[in-house]
């Protein structure tokens, strides 16, 4: 089976209202959605959103040019029968690039499930469950406002919820966190996320002041880049510290754990750059006894699926998942959206990714780029 065409499409689909986090503002689901085309007429699908500023250096426009322009041009002909062959041949064709090459390796896993008759959890060795539970998310908020939306969260089924922090003002930030703690009680799990916002002042200022309050863990309390920050507030033993923006590749998690600088490892494939990389990350948390959480907060339900099948795959991932954006969208990608009624999502039933691409919403949220894709 060879690949015969690799398409790429800007997609905008809005959301319900502001997401914010302390990097920036999501006003609207920002992505790519990936399309790539098999000689045998099989299609598979992918999407990669775009990131707040300061997350990542990649956006919408050089996703698109980096798969139009670098590896649609290197894949076309290529016989689709070694995905980790193909991960190597993107590499080496243009480094970084992690958001780009997930939305081809999504494509990719989707086709081969096609053909095999396999979800893609089936086909990275699972699934080991059929359903994850999530965390329900928010943003940064007043105190009063995070408490109303948690308790709405909670009633709506979820168990766990997490919320946004990483401000300028750190005493907001942790009434922010207190305010929904009493709000939900202590039968509620919390973790709280600063999205690298804080200097390391702050930072020690916020996990001291939380650690009575039984947080499960603080997302990226410091800068990426900062591993040495990392591991001094994991030793403060106050709040379980986990690594998101730190970790990009396989070594960057072995790094980490090896210095002792987290508790927890967060996975969004697009971040990680795909399914192998994802799997290599995995292999590490489990053989170093470090917890591991896939998800992310907005996404189309594209993506949520794509999270899904590696969550359900593997048995050391937790299983409170985080991948709760099509609750943000006021609309999707596909006529049937992934299910997150009760704080629970079900792995889909279909064959690949499981979710099917609606031509009609792509068409109706389309704003650059161009896909042609033949006739079988």
């Amino acid at each position: 089976m060879k690949i015969t065409a690799v398409d790429a499409l800007k997609v905008r689909v809005p959301i319900k209202g502001d997401y914010r986090m302390a990097k920036g503002v999501h006003k609207a689901l920002d992505s790519v959605l990936v399309r790539v085309v098999t000689d045998e007429g099989i299609v598979g699908v992918g999407d990669i959103h775009q990131g707040v500023a300061g997350y990542t250096s990649e956006t919408v426009d050089t996703i698109f040019s980096i798969i139009k322009g670098a590896y649609a041009p290197v894949l076309v002909g290529q016989e689709l029968d070694s995905p980790e062959r193909l991960h190597r041949l993107l590499t080496e064709e243009r480094m970084g690039n992690p958001f780009a090459r997930s939305g081809i390796e999504m494509a990719i896993f989707d086709i081969l499930g096609k053909q095999a008759g396999l979800s893609v959890a089936g086909l990275l060795g699972g699934p080991v469950r059929k359903s994850i539970l999530l965390s329900g998310g928010i943003g940064i908020e007043t105190p009063e406002v995070a408490a109303k939306k948690v308790t709405d969260i909670v009633e709506a089924g979820y168990r766990t919820i997490k919320v946004k922090i990483g401000t300028d003002d750190v005493t907001q930030d942790i009434a922010r966190v207190r305010a929904c703690r009493k709000a939900v009680g202590d039968d509620i799990a919390i973790r709280i996320d600063a999205n690298a916002g804080y200097n390391m002042t702050d930072a020690l200022i916020v996990v001291k002041a939380l650690g009575e309050l039984n947080i499960e863990h603080i997302e990226q309390p410091v800068a990426g880049e900062d591993w040495e920050g990392m591991a001094r507030l994991r030793a403060l033993g106050a709040v379980p510290i986990m690594a998101d923006e730190s970790i990009v590749t396989p070594s960057d998690a072995y790094r980490l754990v090896h210095m002792g600088a987290c508790d927890v490892i967060k996975i969004k494939i697009t971040k990680v750059g795909g399914y192998i990389n994802a799997r290599k990350i995995i292999d590490v948390c489990e053989s170093s006894g470090t917890e591991l959480v896939i998800g992310q907060g907005l996404c189309s339900s594209i993506e949520a699926a794509a999270e899904a099948q590696l969550a359900c795959a593997f048995s050391h991932v937790c299983s409170v998942a985080e991948m709760v954006g099509p609750a943000k969208l006021r609309d999707d990608l596909t006529d049937s959206p992934i299910s997150l009624e009760g704080g629970q999502l079900s792995l889909p039933e279909g064959n690949g990714i499981g979710i099917d691409l609606s031509e009609e919403k792509l068409a109706q949220y389309t704003v650059g780029g161009e896909i042609t894709v033949p006739a079988s």
